[in-house]
C-alpha cells in the first residue's frame, strides 16, 4: 500500500505569501511546497518573460557550430539533420530542418529505423547520407555515444556536429559537441530536452543570420518534445513550455493544427493534452512504422498530405494500444507464474516477437504496478533490444554502466534507458541487473509514496479555487500538478468506462456531488462499493461540458476512510493477541468463499487487496458475509494447508499464489484446532 506523504508548511510563510501576493491560503501552501517561500520568488515563477531565455552562446562550442552551419548555408552545402525516433527526436529534427531552411539552407533529415537500425547514429546510415551528397551532419537528441561513427564520417569527408542531452559516457566523439551535460560546458541549465538543445541552436542561428525573432515560431515544437521527454518544467524549460503552449493555439504547422483538431478538439491545449493526446500519436510513427511520418507532419505545407499523416498516426496509435495491452497481459502472466519474481529487486523479461516499439511503455506500466525497476527485451535472432524504466531513487543509467560488460550498447537517463544485449546472455544480464537492484535495496528503499500538497475540506473544491491553480502551470516533472487529500468522502456510484480499463465515480463531498475518474483500474481491481466512506488522493481540474463548468477529480489512490479503519485495526490487534471469540472461527464454507473470491480475482490479474475491503467485496461477489476474524484465520488456515501463499503488510494483502491442485481436509488444520480451543468452541470435521 502506497504511503501518503502529506506536506506541511510554515504558517508564517503562508501568511506572508498570502499578504504579498493577494492569494488564498490554499494557493500559498502549494507555492511553498515547490520551494517558493518569498514574494519576489513567487512573482518570478508565476510571470515568465523573455529574460528567462538564456543566451545560447553560453554553450561550449556553439559559436564554432553556428559558424560552420552558416558557412554551409552560404556555400549551398547539403546539410542532414540526424534525429532519434521518439517525440523528442522527431520534434528536434523538424525544428532544426525548418530553422535551417528558413535561413536559405539546403536541409534534409534522417531518422534511423527502430526495427532495422536501432537507437543512435550508425555507420550504414552515415555511408548512405554521404552517398546522397551531404557534407555536414547535425545530430539532434542523439550522437553522444557515436565515437566510432564520427571517425567513419571523417574518413568519408563528412563533418558532424553533435547536439544531444543524454548523459556523457567516458569516451566521447572527437567533434563539436553541444550538450548541457558535457564536462566543462558553461551553460547554466542542464535539464534541456534534446529538442531544447536544438531550439537553442535555432536561436543562435537566428541571432547571427536571421531577424533575431525568427526562432519564436519553433517554440511550440520545443514544448511538445520537452513535455513528451518528461523533462523538469523549471527554469528555462518552464519558459519554453509556457511560451510553446501559447504558440500552439496559433501554430503555423498545418499538420500540428489538424492533429490537435482531431485529438484535442475544443479542450485546452496544456501539458496533459500534449502528454496524453498529441505526443502518443506523433510517437506512434516511430513505434510501429517510420518516424519520418512524424517529422513530415510537423514540416509539410501540403494540407492534403498533412491530413493523410494525421489519419495514419491516429490509426497506428490505436494499433499501438492493442499491442501494448497484449504484451502487458503476457508480461504480467510471466511475473505471476514465476515463484522467484517477488524475491527479485527488479523485473527483467524477454520474449521473441514482442514489438520493440512498445516495450518501453509496457515497462513503465509494470514499474508502476509492481514498484520495481523494469527492463523488457524484444528478442530477434541473436540480439535482444531492451527498454527500461526505473523507480526513484534507483539510477538506471548508473546501474547499466556498472554491468556494461554484458551490454552490446546502452544509453539514456537516470530513469529511462535503451540497450542491446546478446540473446544468449539475457539470463546473465537479468541476474546481474537484479543484483544491482538488490544491493541498492540493502541501504535504500524504492519510493512508491504519493506526495500530497495538502488536505482539503469539501468546501475547498470550488471552481474559483481550482481555476486559480492554472497560474502555476505548465505542470509536469519538477512542477507537478497539485495533489490533494480529502477524507470521509461517500462513494455514490462506480461504473467502468466503455473499454473497461478505467472507473468513473460519483462522490458526495459534503453538500457537493462530484465526478471523478480512476484511470488504469479495471472493475476487477476496484475494491469499493457504493455507500463506502473513503479517503482519496486526487488531482482537480475544471471540466467543461455543454458550456457548463464543474470540478472534476482524477483519483491517484484511495482507501477505506480512516474513520472506518480504526475499529478494524482494533479487531486485527485483538486477533494478533489471540483474544479469540467463537464468531472469529471460520467455517469450511467461509474458507471456500474466500478461496473462490481470491482465485477469480487472480484469474483477472489482481494480486493485491486492501484487507479492509474484503468483507464487503466477498459479500458482494460470493453472497456470503465473513467477519474480519473469519478472513484473518481462514487465510492462515489455507496457508498452513498449502493451498495459498500470501503476505499481509499493514492493511495490504499481496504476493498471492494459489495451488488449486492441493486436496486437503479443512478439519486437519492445527491452526483451526488451536483457535477453536482458545475460543472455547468444539472442533468439527
Amino acid at each position: 500500500m502506497r504511503q501518503w506523504k502529506i506536506k506541511e508548511q510554515n504558517e508564517k510563510m503562508v501568511a506572508a505569501l498570502q499578504k504579498g501576493l493577494g492569494c488564498t491560503h490554499f494557493f500559498a501552501r502549494i507555492l511553498i511546497n515547490r520551494g517558493i517561500n518569498e514574494v519576489e520568488q513567487a512573482l518570478e515563477f508565476l510571470n515568465t518573460s523573455d529574460s528567462d531565455l538564456l543566451d545560447p552562446y553560453l554553450f561550449e562550442g556553439m559559436s564554432q557550430a553556428v559558424e560552420r552551419i552558416g558557412r554551409a548555408i552560404g556555400q549551398h552545402e547539403k546539410i542532414t539533420v540526424y534525429g532519434d525516433y521518439d517525440v523528442d527526436g522527431i520534434t528536434a529534427t523538424g525544428l532544426l530542418v525548418e530553422a535551417i531552411r528558413a535561413l536559405g539552407g539546403d536541409a534534409e533529415y534522417y531518422i534511423p529505423s527502430r526495427f532495422t537500425e536501432g537507437y543512435g547514429v550508425n555507420s550504414s546510415a552515415i555511408r548512405a547520407i554521404a552517398a546522397g551528397g551531404t557534407r555536414l551532419i547535425i545530430t539532434v537528441d542523439t550522437g553522444i555515444t557515436a565515437v566510432a561513427e564520427v571517425e567513419e564520417a571523417k574518413r568519408l569527408g563528412l563533418e558532424i556536429i553533435i547536439t544531444d542531452h543524454h548523459e556523457c559516457q567516458r569516451d566521447l566523439p572527437d567533434t563539436r559537441i553541444i550538450n548541457p551535460k558535457y564536462t566543462g560546458c558553461r551553460y547554466p541549465f542542464p535539464d534541456l530536452a534534446g529538442v531544447g538543445v536544438a531550439y537553442k541552436m535555432a536561436c543562435a542561428l537566428d541571432q547571427k543570420y536571421g531577424s533575431g525573432e525568427g526562432a519564436r515560431r519553433f517554440t511550440s515544437f520545443a514544448a511538445i518534445g520537452t513535455v513528451a521527454d518528461i523533462m523538469p518544467l523549471r527554469g528555462e524549460n518552464r519558459f519554453i513550455v509556457r511560451r510553446g503552449l501559447e504558440d500552439l493555439k496559433e501554430t503555423s504547422s498545418i499538420g500540428l493544427k489538424l492533429l490537435m483538431d482531431r485529438c484535442v478538439g475544443d479542450k485546452p491545449v496544456d501539458t496533459a493534452a500534449i502528454g496524453f493526446m498529441i505526443a502518443p500519436r506523433i510517437n506512434a510513427a516511430g513505434r510501429l512504422g517510420s518516424a519520418e511520418a512524424g517529422v513530415e507532419l510537423l514540416i509539410t505545407h501540403d494540407r492534403e498530405r498533412a491530413q493523410e499523416i494525421v489519419d495514419q498516426l491516429c490509426a497506428e496509435n490505436n494499433r499501438r494500444q492493442e499491442i501494448e495491452a497484449q504484451i502487458l497481459e503476457e508480461a504480467v502472466s510471466m511475473i505471476e507464474r514465476d515463484p522467484d519474481s517477488e524475491k527479485r529487486g527488479a523485473i527483467v523479461l524477454w520474449q521473441e516477437g514482442w514489438h520493440n516499439g512498445v516495450i518501453g511503455i509496457v515497462a513503465s506500466r509494470l514499474k508502476e504496478r509492481y514498484g520495481k525497476p523494469c527492463i523488457l527485451f524484444s528478442v530477434n535472432g541473436d540480439l535482444a533490444k531492451g527498454s527500461g524504466r526505473s523507480i526513484r531513487p534507483f539510477n538506471l543509467f548508473e546501474a547499466l554502466e556498472r554491468i556494461s560488460g554484458i551490454c552490446e550498447k546502452y544509453g539514456g537517463h537516470a530513469y529511462a534507458a535503451g540497450l542491446l544485449v546478446h540473446a544468449g546472455r539475457l539470463p546473465e544480464f537479468r541476474d546481474a541487473f537484479c543484483r544491482e537492484a538488490d544491493r541498492f535495496l540493502e541501504d535504500h528503499a524504492f519510493d512508491e509514496s504519493i506526495e500530497v500538497d495538502c488536505t482539503l475540506r469539501c468546501g475547498d473544491l470550488t471552481l474559483d479555487q481550482i481555476r486559480a491553480l492554472s497560474r502555476l502551470a505548465p505542470f509536469g516533472r519538477g512542477n507537478e500538478t497539485p495533489v490533494f487529500c480529502m477524507r470521509g468522502v461517500e462513494l455514490l456510484d462506480a461504473a467502468p468506462t466503455a473499454n473497461q480499463n478505467h472507473m468513473r465515480l460519483v462522490l458526495q463531498c459534503g453538500q457537493q456531488r462530484t465526478t471523478a475518474f480512476y484511470f488504469n483500474i479495471s472493475p476487477a481491481r476496484f475494491d469499493y462499493l457504493p455507500g463506502d466512506l473513503i479517503d482519496i488522493v486526487f488531482e482537480a481540474e475544471i471540466n467543461t461540458y455543454n458550456g457548463r463548468q464543474s470540478v472534476q477529480l482524477t483519483i491517484k489512490d484511495m482507501r477505506y476512510s480512516a474513520a472506518l479503519c480504526a475499529p478494524m485495526k482494533t479487531e486485527i490487534r485483538r486477533l494478533k493477541e489471540e483474544q479469540i471469540l467463537p464468531a472469529d472461527i471460520p467455517s469450511r464454507e467461509d474458507a471456500v468463499a474466500l478461496y473462490r473470491f481470491l482465485y477469480l480475482k487472480m484469474q483477472q490479474g489482481v494480486n493485491s487487496f486492501d484487507f479492509y475491503t474484503l468483507p464487503g467485496r466477498i459479500a458482494c461477489a460470493q453472497q456470503r458475509r465473513l467477519t474480519v476474524g473469519n478472513i484473518f484465520y481462514a487465510l492462515q488456515i489455507l496457508k498452513e494447508l498449502g493451498i495459498l501463499e500470501y503476505s499481509l503488510e499493514d492493511q495490504e494483502l499481496k504476493n498471492l499464489h494459489i495451488h488449486p491442485e492441493k486436496r486437503v481436509s479443512f478439519g486437519d488444520s492445527e491452526i483451526l484446532k488451536n483457535i477453536t480451543e482458545k475460543a472455547g468452541d468444539t472442533v468439527w470435521a
